[in-house]
């Protein structure tokens, strides 16, 4: 017998529906999208993680450069003097050879009016009849010649303050407030060392990209010094002569200019894409140990320790997934000068 076939010998009818393609479109466009959010993502992590490796690597090529530089020099505590105690703003060191003659005793006689004495009154006959000491020094008292007491202040005078309440970067006794015993270092906002001939001063100090003062990074500036009246000590202090401000002496209104200021006068060593956050320095000990001698809490070879934050500046740091980014950094560097850096004769 035969049966009929119903479908009159035809199969049935493949083929999509117009809902099964949408389906699929749609399911198609869902993977699309998560492929390419999970790309742009990785993209965001790798850039990310590439920014902080350049962060890393400029922020270790920065302290490698700066821990050099202490190596090779020494703390000019006669420039720190001279600005944290005698309150100039310049790095000129316009009262040099100020904190070495605090460690002198001159005996007892006129008054200073031109020195780091001012406030103490009867200092001593070294310079009889003299205003200024020891720069007008004529007729000294060979029997009443200066001695050095190795502690600052100097302690030879009626009513002396304690050494301890005087160092290289406090004195009780002009601001009424500072403990300067209780001070085992001090935190500054700049780095200044000197040669061991005591003719080249170093500065880094944090400086404005431009006027806005958004970012900052790292400049120098190198002076060297010149024994203008032959004494044998250096008594000026100029830009040297490859640096923008050559012949000049910048001051802290050039950290606010910004490098590309037409009257810059520093030299920028950190690249435009680096943002220098934070850049402070702990100097210890406070006191010169060539200098304070008879200070026993100063008997520690000088040395620096650095502190970096650094993150991307702002014409850099679009596009980064995620918080800002930062990286901070330290090291302790001790000096590679081993003696007295003459600032005073």
């Amino acid at each position: 017998m035969f049966t009929r076939n119903r479908n009159f010998g035809f199969g049935r009818r493949s083929g999509s529906t117009l809902i099964e393609l949408m389906i699929t479109i749609t399911i198609f466009s869902v993977v699309a999208i998560m492929s390419t959010v999970g790309l742009m993502n990785t993209m965001q992590s790798t850039k990310r993680i590439q920014s902080q490796v350049f962060l890393y690597t400029e922020a270790q090529a920065l302290m490698d450069q700066l821990a050099r530089a202490v190596e090779r020099n020494t703390i000019d505590y006669e420039a720190y003097y001279d600005r944290e105690v005698q309150g100039n703003d310049g790095w000129g060191t316009e009262t040099y050879g100020y904190y070495a003659q605090a460690f002198y005793d001159p005996g007892t006689g006129g008054p200073d009016t031109d020195g780091p004495y001012t406030s103490v009154g009867d200092y001593g006959a070294y310079c009889s009849g003299s205003l200024v000491y020891p720069d007008d020094c004529d007729s000294p008292d060979f029997s009443q010649l200066d001695l050095d007491t190795g502690q600052h202040p100097f302690d030879g005078y009626s009513g002396s303050e304690a050494a301890e309440d005087m160092n290289a970067f406090c004195d009780e006794s002009r601001d009424g407030t500072a403990n300067c015993e209780e001070v085992e270092h001090y935190v500054v906002k700049e780095l200044i060392l000197i040669n061991g001939a005591g003719d080249e001063r170093l500065v880094f100090a944090q400086e404005a990209f431009d006027s806005s003062e958004a970012d900052y990074h790292i400049s120098k500036v190198l002076l060297t010094g010149t024994d203008t009246d032959s004494d044998g000590v250096v008594d000026e202090w100029v830009c040297a002569s490859d640096y923008p401000c050559a012949g000049d002496t910048p001051d802290e209104a050039d950290l606010t200019d910004g490098d590309g200021a037409a009257d810059a006068e520093l030299m920028p060593i950190t690249p435009s894409a680096v943002d220098v956050e934070e850049f402070y320095i702990y100097i210890a000990p406070t006191e010169d140990p060539y200098r304070a001698f008879a200070e026993e809490e100063a008997q520690v070879q000088p040395q620096a320790t650095i502190v970096l934050t650094v993150s991307l500046s702002d014409d850099y740091s679009g596009g980064i997934l995620g918080e800002p980014m930062s990286i901070t950094i330290q090291r302790t560097v001790s000096t590679g000068v081993y003696s007295e850096i003459s600032s005073y004769e």
